[in-house]
């Protein structure tokens, strides 16, 4: 009985190991690019009022701190629904 429970958990977990990855990965590459240039178009239109470097290093410190945040945010939803019991969002 525990090896057919073993196999259905299996399944679940690939799947969200793999959905996890793919947030991952489109995250990163396709989110992050066009992120990523707004953020420097953005901050190039303030070319005038701060120095050159801080606009070059603007768009990585903001996509690094909302990577932070983004990650603060789901990990505390996943404790408030473990707190509850919740278990199919974590």
């Amino acid at each position: 009985m525990k090896f057919v429970n073993l196999l259905r958990m299996l399944s679940y977990k690939i799947a969200f190991y793999y959905q996890k990855f793919q947030l991952l990965v489109l995250s990163i590459f396709a989110v992050g690019i066009v992120d990523y240039f707004f953020i420097y178009e953005l901050l190039v239109s303030l070319s005038s009022v701060v120095p050159l470097f801080l606009l070059e290093i603007g768009p990585i410190v903001l996509i690094i701190l909302s990577i932070i945040i983004i990650r603060g945010v789901i990990k505390y939803i996943q404790r408030k629904a473990k707190e509850n019991k919740h278990l199919l969002i974590v």
